[in-house]
């Protein structure tokens, strides 16, 4: 007696897996699927297209497009790669989404507060929230790898620097860069104002450099080349333009200390 042979309708294979009758066309035309047809065209699945549904099911999950599904499937690509990849993704896809949410708590409050929000104090709130709520994402650590050498790496990852030091000075910088901006666009960096929240600044730097200047170097390098990144940017706490002026702010302090002014 010759054996049956197994095979589901699609609309027997959407109810299994709770996928569309549309969703299987769509992988068949990306090349994750092709099915065989009965003698009047219908689409039948047997038992490797239903354990190949499965894998499309389970990658899709992981949050892979079909494309990269597709070259997996091929065997053209490294699942251990492509899962680092979608990794690094997904990180970087959570913090975005914390920081979204740390700015409208912060919106919420401020409202609450005041009774209104303009857009200024919306602008300072994203840069105050992208400093509060820092996340250290894979890009970042990607220019940290970059820019410091990995005895400098070493060296500041062995500092105790408690989550509270690290809201300490998160908080001292929110403040440096809201005075910077309250100066305005036309700002003296010679002023008194100017000078002090320079100082400030400074003790902050110093903190971190522990007066080394190759790590003040790396620091500078790395900042600059995250704020030039549009993708790092945005979650920064302050612009070029607030660097820029307390740049000349520590010019006009160095000349103050030589007695040149």
């Amino acid at each position: 007696m010759k054996s049956k042979v197994f095979q589901e309708s699609a609309t027997a294979v959407s109810r299994r897996f709770g996928v569309s009758a549309k969703a299987l066309r769509v992988y068949e035309a990306q090349g994750l699927l092709k099915p065989p047809r009965t003698i009047s065209g219908w689409r039948i699945y047997r038992q490797a297209e239903i354990e190949r549904i499965g894998v499309i099911l389970a990658l899709k999950q992981l949050g892979l497009p079909l494309k990269r599904i597709a070259t997996l499937l091929r065997g053209d690509g490294d699942l251990a790669t492509v899962l680092l990849l979608q990794e690094r993704a997904l990180q970087d896809a959570k913090a975005d989404v914390e920081e979204a949410l740390a700015l409208v708590r912060a919106a919420r409050k401020h409202l609450a507060k005041n009774g209104s929000l303009s857009p200024d104090d919306l602008g300072t709130l994203v840069r105050s929230t992208a400093m509060t709520e820092f996340k250290w994402t894979p890009k970042m650590e990607e220019l940290a790898q970059k820019h410091y050498t990995p005895e400098q790496l070493t060296d500041l990852r062995a500092r105790p620097f408690t989550a509270e030091d690290q809201a300490r000075v998160g908080a001292a910088w929110v403040a440096i860069f809201a005075d910077v901006a309250a100066l305005g666009a036309s700002a003296d960096p010679a002023s008194e104002q100017a000078l002090a929240i320079g100082r400030r600044a400074r003790v902050l730097i110093d903190e971190f450099t522990q007066g080394d200047p190759a790590l003040f170097k790396a620091a500078s390098a790395m900042n600059a080349e995250a704020l030039k990144d549009p993708s790092t940017a945005a979650s920064m706490p302050a612009t070029q333009a607030h660097w820029t002026f307390l740049g000349k702010v520590f010019v006009e302090l160095r000349d103050h200390e030589n007695g040149m002014v």
